[in-house]
């Protein structure tokens, strides 16, 4: 089992992420994961979750909360266009 992030860990890849174009959605449960993927990408974005929650500049409170390991991170971003017909 692969330990758990710490919330250093957990902005630092938050920072990178951003730094990719992403922007961080909302955290949520896992359960309705699946309806929030299929409404981002129905309205064009690209979707990128991950297994973890909120990072120390967001909440500190939460830092030591049981359920930050079972909660979901949305990141979204424009999807590049795949229009290809300028090369030809």
């Amino acid at each position: 089992m692969t330990p758990a992030l710490t919330q250093e860990e957990i902005a630092k890849l938050e920072k990178e992420l951003i730094a990719q174009g992403w922007t961080r959605q909302f955290t949520t449960f896992p359960n309705r994961l699946q309806e929030y993927i299929a409404l981002y990408e129905e309205a064009g974005l690209e979707v990128r979750v991950e297994p973890w929650a909120l990072t120390l500049d967001e909440d500190p409170s939460c830092s030591s909360c049981a359920l930050t390991g079972l909660m979901r991170t949305i990141f979204t971003r424009k999807k590049e266009s795949q229009d290809t017909s300028h090369l030809n």
